[in-house]
């Protein structure tokens, strides 16, 4: 029985070799046959060359979704999975700084400055994404390129799933209904107006100038549909504020329930997929391999033949198959996507003065950075996001002596500030080795599932 992904082996002259398990890995690395060469996904190097040309026999399964996607490898031959992650986006953050965004900008139009010529209306070209649809498809290409260069990978599955927003919405619409849609024959505002009854949802007050308001804050990702709007006088639009519409009103019920009755289950999830599914599919087609499409009801069927439960991976195992999958593993790797920080090259505090220390910056990045020593020596540079294996002499005040391994939060002129359990422990660079760079993800592995183990193959 083997619980963790399998572990990717190169030759030394960068041949993909059969990807092995776990306990053959400490073992070549033990008896020096072998060496790491990446931490996240693992793989090892070989002290020598192979000359054996390994057959392709994986197949990359992708389960593409809006927050998390689910990408495993199965052996064609046993229809076994040997290696999995989920992979967490982060298109929701990015949504939000956009929206901060916009508001900058529109707040420095009100002001007072020199005129600046009105540019005309740009054109988005023809397959333009939002950048927060678009990073889904960018961290997609990126995992698929990093496994193709450490695994013999034969096909790509990728599941298609396209969704009725409709439908999802008003399951019995039907006919005429079903084409003209929610505002038909109104405008937006004279909807509301009817909708609401004319008046102030909050207090009640009526003939009064009444304002849109929107009810899950745009502030807090609420959108501008018709199930997120309602009408509010300008006092209480003003005092609400981007609160959440349940601490507004904890103390009026009635109101409350009136208002959460009028909306609806938020579709962005199923928008985002139904936006990426083709740009994904194509984007797979650049690799020179045979691509296969899946569908959702397809997928489902297997994972319930095959007795498992719901899961990203394993949805993404049981994609463009009609066999039954086996378990090889029940602990995959999970990544967070985080991004590689903000452009802002110097962080300042309420007052405008510098929030930290002024440390030497890499003049190409412009990442702060420190010097370390490797295992062979050499100089590196440590950032903020890196890995290390830190070794601390003595108890501190939260956390007792010994070596862990940790995340660099910040460097600092005389070596590097981690995290371990929690609390900010600086180190002298002396006591710290670095063993992987920052690369915009965050790594860690799911909690082992007892329910999987008896579904594991032996």
């Amino acid at each position: 029985m083997m619980i963790t992904n399998s572990v990717f082996v190169l030759s030394k002259n960068g041949k993909i070799l059969k990807p092995t398990t776990p306990v053959r890995a400490r073992f070549l690395q033990s008896q020096g046959k072998a060496s790491c060469l990446r931490l996240f996904p693992f793989t090892l190097i070989l002290d020598k060359d192979v000359d054996e040309n390994v057959e392709p026999y994986l197949e990359l399964r992708i389960d593409p979704g809006s927050k998390f996607t689910g990408i495993s490898l199965v052996d064609l031959n046993k229809n076994e999975i040997v290696w999995a992650m989920e992979l967490e986006h982060r298109g929701d953050r990015i949504k939000m700084e956009m929206i901060k965004r916009s508001g900058v900008r529109g707040s420095r139009r009100t002001r007072r400055l020199r005129y600046r010529k009105k540019r005309f209306e740009r054109q988005k070209p023809n397959g333009w994404l939002a950048p927060s649809l678009r990073h889904r498809l960018l961290t997609t290409q990126t995992w698929i390129k990093r496994l193709l260069k450490i695994a013999p990978i034969k096909s790509i599955a990728i599941e298609s799933v396209k969704f009725d927003l409709q439908k999802m919405e008003t399951p019995d619409i039907e006919g005429i209904e079903y084409q003209q849609g929610t505002l038909w024959g109104y405008t937006l505002r004279e909807a509301l107006l009817e909708h609401w009854g004319r008046e102030c949802v909050y207090c009640g007050q009526t003939d009064v100038p009444l304002q849109i308001e929107h009810i899950n804050a745009r502030s807090n990702g609420g959108s501008d549909r018709f199930s997120n709007l309602t009408l509010s006088c300008e006092k209480c639009n003003q005092k609400k504020g981007n609160k959440p519409v349940e601490q507004f009103l904890k103390d009026k019920g009635e109101i409350l329930q009136k208002i959460t009755s009028h909306q609806k289950k938020s579709l962005s999830d199923a928008a985002a997929v139904n936006s990426t599914r083709q740009a994904i599919f194509e984007m797979a087609h650049q690799f020179g391999l045979p691509v296969i499409s899946g569908d959702g009801a397809s997928t489902k069927m297997i994972r319930i033949k095959s007795g498992l439960p719901k899961a990203h991976w394993i949805d993404s195992a049981c994609v463009g198959t009609d066999q039954i999958v086996k378990l090889r593993i029940c602990q995959p790797l999970r990544i967070t996507c985080t991004g590689h920080g903000t452009r802002q090259v110097q962080r300042v505090n309420a007052k405008g003065f510098p929030a930290i220390a002024s440390i030497k910056k890499n003049p190409v990045t412009g990442k702060k950075e420190v010097k370390l020593v490797s295992k062979n020596q050499k100089y590196t540079h440590a950032t903020a996001g890196d890995y290390v294996i830190c070794n601390l002499l003595k108890d501190r005040k939260h956390v007792r002596s010994g070596i862990y391994r940790a995340r660099v939060k910040t460097p600092t002129d005389k070596g590097v500030e981690v995290l371990i359990n929690g609390h900010r422990i600086a180190v002298d660079r002396q006591y710290v080795k670095l063993i992987h760079q920052s690369d915009g993800y965050e790594y860690s592995f799911t909690t082992i599932d007892q329910d999987l183990l008896r579904f594991s193959a032996i």
